[in-house]
């Protein structure tokens, strides 16, 4: 055991893409009706993994580095709840219901741990390794789903989900698309398309993976995922102009532009501006008008308003199903941007997303470099997207995703895009302008590395 090194070792790797992809399969529509949610216990196995090898190898190795992270990203949940609590008490809200609302979080708590496990066992291959198992269970739940329909149908009700662009008609009459819709691991795929093309220059295969994620990603459309790909990968792209030193301004300043925009995106929906704009321009919400509009009673633009708690809305049309007050037949506000602020109130909200955004992303330059932060801050772009009209900020594969990607990519020694080498006289003038600011980032960028690791180790 003393001799194994985790990050080579077959069996290791092995058996986390294993635990990954038994609970991934959790997701399947057939074991999620029967099960919901506790398949996907079964990622706990790369925890005691971990703690296996660290007791038998007396290997500590990137711990503390790693208990900053754990820290870091156990910080915002238990804010939520902290929060919570007292919201709660403030409403003489019963046991039970505090209970309920705080074992929702439950999960979050193990997919730190399993994130943390699997930085400390595979450092920079911890994303890829994740994807791999995440990959696999799609598959095979696409290749479940055909098994409906025939592989000719299959093949056609794809094509014609793709085609028509996601239209709610299609994946409502396609008996194959509906069996192979899994919300949580298609938004993933998008995660890992963007990682793949712009953190992973390290990987050699790099582009195939990218280009399984994005069939993946296309298998389970998501319109308003696609959406946020392409404006991530804009941020993306711009961002990688930037020397190091405008980076770190970058991405701070979009950090704060990220908390206005919030507060805005809640004032025109409670307004109603929102979903007139939408209808106006005959974009299908499915019914979130709706939500949106009955939701509106229970809040208000204000500092004084206080917030009803976590999973307020969650429980508020749940108790609505099945009654004349329906509004329509699901039980969740497909909209997490306005569902924290409804449950966290005015000052938890701002407290929650300065705390998820600003705080974060200054840590990540402070502590990780400016490229780590510009990794975690164009995948949250991308999810922030999908979080205006989608209910996934809490789901497990997505949270899983970008607290384990950004922390792989502070452990890639590789985190620049190289420049073809070019003779001078065969580059135009803008090439040799990049070249020059590229040539100075990478001196900057290892100086910063050395001043990171130092004082990493000082710790």
């Amino acid at each position: 055991m003393n001799g194994i090194y985790t990050k080579n070792s077959k069996v290791y790797i092995g058996l986390y893409i294993f635990f990954i992809f038994c609970a991934a399969m959790g997701d399947w529509k057939v074991i999620n009706a029967a099960l919901g949610g506790l398949p996907k216990v079964l990622s706990a196995g790369a925890v005691g993994l971990a703690v296996i090898y660290m007791l038998w190898s007396g290997n500590f190795n990137n711990v503390k580095k790693l208990f900053h992270f754990f820290v870091m990203y156990v910080s915002i949940i238990a804010g939520i709840i902290l929060w919570s609590v007292i919201l709660w008490i403030l409403d003489f809200q019963t046991i039970g219901y505090i209970l309920k609302g705080s074992s929702k979080m439950s999960f979050q708590f193990l997919d730190i741990l399993v994130v943390i496990s699997a930085g400390y066992l595979f450092e920079e291959d911890a994303a890829k390794y994740t994807f791999f198992g995440l990959a696999a269970g799609n598959i095979v739940i696409i290749i479940l789903g055909a098994l409906t329909t025939g592989l000719g149908g299959a093949i056609r009700d794809m094509i014609a989900n793709l085609t028509s662009f996601g239209a709610s008609d299609v994946v409502e009459n396609s008996a194959f698309i509906r069996a192979i819709e899994i919300h949580d691991i298609t938004f993933v795929m998008g995660v890992y398309v963007i990682y793949f093309l712009f953190f992973c220059h390290g990987e050699k295969r790099r582009y195939l993976y990218a280009g399984i994620a994005l069939f993946l990603f296309m298998a389970g459309l998501k319109r308003i995922a696609f959406l946020g790909m392409i404006m991530a990968m804009a941020f993306g792209l711009f961002s990688s102009w930037l020397n190091p030193k405008a980076q770190s301004r970058w991405v701070m300043i979009v950090s704060f532009l990220v908390v206005a925009f919030c507060y805005y995106y809640i004032s025109i929906i409670h307004s109603g501006a929102f979903t007139a704009f939408l209808s106006e321009h005959e974009i299908e919400l499915m019914g979130r008008e709706k939500i949106y509009d009955f939701i509106s009673n229970f809040y208000t633009i204000s500092p004084s308003y206080r917030g009803k708690g976590y999973e307020f809305c969650v429980q508020l049309l749940k108790t609505m199903k099945g009654t004349k007050d329906q509004v329509v037949n699901i039980t969740a506000v497909h909209n997490d941007i306005l569902k924290m602020y409804v449950e966290l109130g005015f000052w938890g909200f701002f407290l929650w997303i300065m705390g998820y955004y600003v705080y974060q992303t200054h840590w990540f330059v402070t502590r990780c470099g400016e490229k780590t932060a510009v990794c975690f801050m164009t995948i949250n772009l991308y999810m922030l997207i999908s979080y205006m009209t989608d209910n996934n900020m809490f789901y497990y594969w997505s949270s899983m995703a970008i607290r384990v990607v950004p922390m792989a990519f502070f452990f890639d020694p590789v985190k620049e895009i190289q420049l073809k080498i070019k003779d001078e006289d065969e580059m135009t003038k803008f090439e040799r302008r990049l070249s020059k600011k590229h040539e100075k980032a990478r001196e900057q960028q290892r100086e910063g590395w050395l001043n990171e690791y130092s004082e990493w180790g000082e710790e």
